[in-house]
């Protein structure tokens, strides 16, 4: 079965609340790639990036691995998210996304 590992930066006075959603997040979207998720890192704003680079050191070591993320935002620590992003396939690493894409504009 394929491996995924999760990451995601807490945002300024981020709730246990969001924190539960977002982890459970994560969960599912490894379950609907029939993944295992063998950890989940997670980034306090005063540690960031360090559990970023640990999660990419992880899913780099093994073989077509899948980085399960909130949104390409998480990415942005290190550089440009699509960049990364483009790179980690070019590597055999899948990145998903565990939310649904907000569209900018107006709502009714």
């Amino acid at each position: 079965m394929r491996v995924a590992f999760g990451y995601f930066k807490k945002h300024f006075l981020m709730s246990d609340l969001e924190i539960a959603a977002r982890r459970q997040a994560i969960v599912d979207c490894a379950g609907a790639n029939n993944c295992v998720l063998i950890a989940l890192f997670i980034d306090e704003l005063e540690t960031a990036p360090e559990e970023l680079h640990k999660a990419l050191a992880a899913v780099m070591e093994v073989d077509d691995g899948l980085l399960i993320l909130p949104n390409l935002l998480h990415l942005a620590a290190v550089g440009n998210p699509i960049e990364l992003r483009q790179h980690l396939l070019a590597s055999h690493v899948e990145v998903v996304l565990s939310e649904v894409p907000k569209q900018a504009g107006r709502v009714c």
